[in-house]
């Protein structure tokens, strides 16, 4: 009688360690993707502020005024934004010296990055994840063909890619890329299950206001 009331209270238990363990969970998984709705609403806002038309003329700061800006130091200070209409991508660039400009956290502007604005020919290397993490934005990118268009838009002006090169290269730590004349962005991540990396090259063709 007393080996059976202590099976029972075992078995009792059991069920209860198995629904905290159920329970628990459920509440990691909410947790997780409360967590990448809160980072998607965030790099959506930082876009918009992007792309916010900056005021002509000085006015006196309102109340209004300084709970906006104190809105805005949640947000990332994006410099430039990189679209790919044929991957349905469009994200942010920070600076290339600020601390987030960082692969597992955005997509990654190399050091070696000239910008339109520093020299007649530019060349704007950026590289990110390929996979299934969050910050894999580049997961489609092997999607790409030639003549496919990339947008950068940078300060008020929209530079228009035409894709035109695509190549892979040994994952080495470092990345050996074609010399290339004329201004033009070049486009990096890796090969899933290889060790390889596969570099798309972007010539410039046409550049707008926005």
């Amino acid at each position: 009688m007393l080996k059976r009331k202590v099976k029972i209270e075992n078995k009792h238990l059991l069920i209860i360690i198995s629904a905290f363990l159920i329970l628990g969970s459920i509440f990691l998984l909410v947790y997780k993707y409360y967590g990448l709705y809160e980072n998607h609403k965030q790099e959506e806002k930082s876009i918009e502020i992007f792309f916010q038309e900056i005021p002509q003329i000085e006015q006196e700061t309102t109340e209004e005024q300084v709970e906006e800006e104190s809105k805005k130091e949640s947000v990332i200070n994006y410099i430039a934004v990189l679209e790919i209409p044929k991957i349905s991508l469009k994200r942010g660039l920070v600076d290339k010296n600020s601390k987030y400009n960082d692969v597992d956290i955005n997509i990654y502007t190399l050091k070696e990055s000239i910008f339109p604005n520093e020299q007649t020919n530019s060349h704007v290397i950026l590289a990110s994840h390929s996979g299934s993490g969050y910050h894999a934005y580049f997961r489609k990118l092997n999607n790409l063909e030639m003549e496919d268009k990339v947008y950068l838009y940078y300060e008020n002006i929209k530079y228009i890619y035409e894709i035109t090169d695509r190549y892979e290269v040994e994952k080495t730590g470092t990345v050996s890329l074609r010399q290339t004349t004329g201004s033009d962005i070049t486009l990096i991540t890796c090969i899933s299950g290889t060790n390889k990396q596969v570099v798309f090259v972007g010539k410039l063709i046409e550049k707008e206001n926005y």
